[in-house]
């Protein structure tokens, strides 16, 4: 019995034997694990991202379109996109876990394979707080917790490092275009709208209550912000901005254009994004 008692024990201290993950989604369902996944299908490109900030890109078998960062990702098979995927596909590879967005027309195929017994974690991290927290379920997940939790540390670090520099800043009154046509902006529940407050801005429309909603441009006439913020399809001397020289953004030189790469991307990679927003905004303080 002692070499049985011991070898048990033996057993039970071993690196590779884990205690059952329990974690709760974005949606509120509760994702049960027996040990870290080990085949894991990345359905959402920031997902993608962010296993491989922790070290565990080596643990995706596939994922979809737009999952492009880092250059690693670009050379994982594609399994479908936000709007279809390739279901014989993902049952070929036999995946131990699916990392899947909240929506999308997609979601009654992930259904599908959920029901088939493939474990789904669905993810959709909306505040600086979320990406922070979704690091560290991450590396729950996939056995990586020390490396997420300094992945985790380092972004939270640069978060309170750039709101001390530029948050007490004079306020500037910023709308933040998403989409020209029609304008789709964003509300102030969002880690957009937590970027612009960290550089010193207050988002114009903050207090709408869709995360993306629709507005008009008498709203945004009204409003007349002092900074307007858009991607690279309307920016620079060409932006239809120009249209309005009423505006106080566009009468001072206030367009400002960002990179959606970086500050649309719930991952690490936005604080090169926000860094950039922040500077630009302090440059029209200065003007």
């Amino acid at each position: 019995m002692k070499p049985l008692l011991t070898g048990f024990l033996a057993l039970m201290c071993a690196p590779g034997l884990w205690a059952d993950i329990r974690l709760i989604d974005d949606v509120g369902d509760t994702l049960e694990l027996d040990r870290p996944a080990q085949r894991i299908v990345s359905l959402v490109p920031h997902a993608t991202e962010l296993l491989f900030n922790i070290g565990a890109g080596d643990l995706i078998l596939a994922t979809v379109a737009y999952a492009d960062y880092p250059e690693a990702a670009q050379a994982l098979p594609r399994v479908g996109d936000y709007n279809a995927l390739n279901t014989e596909a993902i049952l070929a590879l036999d995946p131990d876990l699916l990392i899947t967005f909240t929506s999308g027309a997609n979601q009654s195929q992930i259904s599908r394979l959920a029901a088939l017994g493939y474990p789904v974690f669905r993810s959709d991290p909306q505040t600086f707080a979320d990406i922070d927290r979704t690091l560290r379920q991450f590396g729950e997940i996939t056995g990586r917790k020390t490396r997420a939790g300094q992945v985790a540390d380092a972004f939270t670090a640069d978060i309170e490092r750039l709101t001390q520099r530029y948050s007490g800043n004079r306020p500037l009154q910023v709308f933040y275009q998403v989409w020209n046509d029609p304008l789709i902006t964003l509300n102030g529940d969002t880690f957009i709208s937590q970027v612009i407050e960290m550089c010193g801005g207050v988002n114009v429309f903050a207090d709408l209550p869709m995360p993306s909603p629709q507005v008009s441009l008498e709203a945004v006439i009204d409003k007349n912000p002092d900074v307007i913020v858009t991607g690279p399809s309307d920016s620079g001397d060409t932006s239809s901005w120009h249209q309005w020289p009423q505006l106080q953004a566009v009468a001072s030189g206030a367009l400002l254009e960002t990179d959606p790469d970086t500050l649309h991307r719930p991952t690490p990679s936005l604080i090169s994004g926000a860094t950039a927003l922040c500077s630009a905004m302090d440059k029209v303080r200065q003007n």
